[in-house]
């Protein structure tokens, strides 16, 4: 991994000796994975993610563009069992104009959620309560009505995402943190 990532340039920065590769398989792709290079060499240590059939790497630019790349070629499997999991994934990965989303395990986790808190963050497998999962056969999206923490403030929301993988959030109404 690290010789398919690095250019001549970044090779002191990641050798065998100083980084480490980590692989998480996602369940809605056949193919690709999640792939983290670690630098330990330096401080503080740096992360790079990649999305990779093992050959071909993607790095994960804060965009959707690799998201939606890969979604197109990989297999991408939108089902209402793996939606959960994709929205995680994609929340942590895309940097979006109206700040920080992250869903909420539960509307009280909003008042100790650390918004830098990676394992959290890629617990992409976390199951919301209370949450619903509708897929709209007619139109092709699978929509999700969730809490989620929105730009800071505990929300909750439809999220939609269609077939190709676009995600479209639309906050409903505000959370109490003592009750959805």
């Amino acid at each position: 991994m690290i010789t398919r990532v690095k250019s001549a340039g970044e090779s002191i920065l990641f050798s065998p000796a100083t980084s480490e590769a980590k692989v998480l398989r996602l369940p809605f792709y056949d193919s690709f994975s999640l792939y983290r290079l670690t630098n330990f060499s330096s401080l503080p240590t740096f992360s790079m993610d990649f999305l990779s059939d093992g050959e071909t790497y993607y790095y994960m630019d804060g965009s959707d563009a690799p998201i939606l790349r890969i979604n197109q070629l990989a297999g991408f499997k939108l089902t209402e069992e793996t939606v959960l999991a994709y929205l995680n994934f994609y929340f942590c990965f895309v940097r979006l104009p109206e700040g920080e989303i992250i869903i909420l395990k539960s509307p009280e986790e909003a008042a100790i959620i650390d918004l830098y808190d990676d394992e959290r963050r890629e617990e992409f497998g976390a199951i919301p309560t209370p949450c619903k999962i509708e897929e709209a056969k007619e139109t092709g999206l699978i929509n999700v009505t969730v809490p989620i923490l929105y730009d800071s403030s505990p929300m909750e929301a439809l999220i939609s995402v269609t077939r190709e993988g676009k995600v479209t959030t639309q906050p409903k109404r505000m959370l109490t943190m003592g009750r959805a």
